[in-house]
């Protein structure tokens, strides 16, 4: 406005001036208002800087925008996932009895266990039990309400000593188990530590800083915390799908179910390598990398459906491939991992004193199973089909094992877990010995 008033007073006084105004006092005018707009102009720029809308800069925004609308729905759902972590985290707190009811209810589930009549037939052993203790209350419970039904009594004593040997081998693999990661946990520190240059190794606080950022470290740490802890649990379930397996969510559980027992696991020997090969999964920590795997894919699934330029027509042709291309890489993982529990599992087996070559044979057995059903055959005509099978063959996982036995069995662990009474008094007698 200032400027508008200057022009138009200026403009006004020439326009009025008689034709004798001499030429100088027109320049002088121009140059007084050319200062004053320069004056004016200087002040605007100095107290609020413009925006540069140069098309380069325009580029760039648009860019950034664009990023930001393709990344905003992965950071959602990893939003939404951290609060509800946290949530359960914080149920599970408060209601923790509640919350693993529910939680057993959902693994039991998850092989077939769903009735109420089915419920009320899971069997739990506590490690450290007392068997002849537990068999003769069992007996006593049925003559006092039960006395008229042999048949019934027969049934659950059955499965109540199907129970007892999964117990008795299944405390042996995990006494050889915590001794294995203990151990494994020390090798590893010490190896990392003669690692370190002197300066951290003498200072305690670095030291633990440095140790907690090896990988090797953090897994066995997190293996001896999986072991150690409460008492062990050994769920027997009645169910008709052949199963074993252990769960993060229910620790300190070894689940099997009877139909696995009667039809593939004849012995002492075959039974621990079985639940050796699931205490496997557990210490090298399968479960937690399967679950960071399938969060880490889904987020990227959403990110990539997030990109689909004809919003939403291409969608479907994405899921499709993005979920078969997900399931074919989550079973090559899987197929490693059941490689690495077998490696462990055999091991634990041997350490534990059993017959490794015999144990082997529950596979034989299972492959003989998947030819009988035709499942084996029908990989072998489409091999495609076997990208997407979680587990390795058990034609090649028998073979696999029955050569490990050779290396792995219970002669390699005569002088320490495995020492029989007749080398301990060999080794008695050699002190002796020494001594006079």
């Amino acid at each position: 406005p200032k400027l508008a008033a200057i022009m138009y007073s200026k403009s006004a006084l020439l326009s009025s001036s008689a034709p004798l105004l001499h030429r100088h006092c027109f320049r002088s005018c121009r140059s007084s208002l050319q200062r004053r707009t320069a004056q004016i102009h200087h002040r605007f720029s100095t107290s609020s800087s413009p925006v540069n809308t140069s098309p380069v800069n325009k580029d760039k925004w648009r860019q950034i925008a664009r990023i930001a609308y393709y990344i905003r729905i992965p950071v959602l759902t990893l939003s939404i996932y951290g609060i509800g972590y946290q949530q359960g985290i914080m149920d599970f707190a408060r209601e923790k009895e509640i919350m693993e009811a529910k939680l057993l209810q959902t693994v039991l589930a998850g092989v077939g266990c769903t009735s109420p009549e089915d419920l009320e037939m899971v069997l739990i052993a506590h490690e450290g039990e007392d068997w002849r203790i537990v068999l003769s209350r069992l007996r006593d419970k049925f003559q006092i309400f039960h006395s008229d039904n042999m048949d019934l009594y027969k049934e659950h004593h059955h499965r109540m000593v199907m129970l007892r040997d999964v117990a008795k081998v299944g405390e042996k693999i995990i006494k050889v188990a915590r001794s294995y990661v203990k151990s494994k946990l020390a090798e590893v520190v010490r190896d990392a530590v003669n690692q370190l240059p002197p300066e951290v190794q003498e200072d305690e606080n670095r030291l633990y800083e440095a140790l907690e950022q090896i990988e090797e470290v953090a897994l066995w740490t997190k293996a001896t915390r999986h072991m150690e802890g409460d008492t062990w649990k050994f769920v027997l379930i009645p169910s008709v799908i052949p199963n074993a397996f252990v769960s993060e969510i229910l620790p300190h559980r070894i689940f099997i179910t009877t139909s696995m027992i009667e039809t593939f696991i004849k012995s002492d020997d075959e039974l621990a390598l079985t639940l050796g090969h699931e205490v496997s999964h557990l210490i090298l920590g399968h479960s937690s990398n399967r679950n960071s795997f399938e969060v880490f894919f889904r987020t990227a699934e959403i990110l990539v459906l997030s990109l689909d330029p004809t919003e939403g027509l291409l969608s479907l042709a994405f899921m499709a491939f993005l979920a078969s291309l997900r399931h074919a890489i989550g079973a090559e993982f899987s197929r490693n991992d059941e490689r690495e529990a077998d490696e462990l599992g055999i091991k634990l087996c041997a350490m534990a004193c059993f017959d490794t070559k015999s144990a082997s044979r529950v596979f034989h057995r299972m492959h003989l199973a998947d030819v009988e059903s035709g499942k084996q055959a029908a990989s072998n005509r489409a091999g495609l089909l076997s990208f997407f099978d979680s587990h390795p063959p058990s034609e090649e996982r028998y073979h696999s094992l029955l050569e490990e036995s050779g290396k792995e069995n219970k002669d390699k662990y005569e002088d320490t877990t495995c020492a029989s009474l007749k080398t301990i008094f060999r080794d008695a007698m050699k002190q002796d010995t020494r001594n006079e």
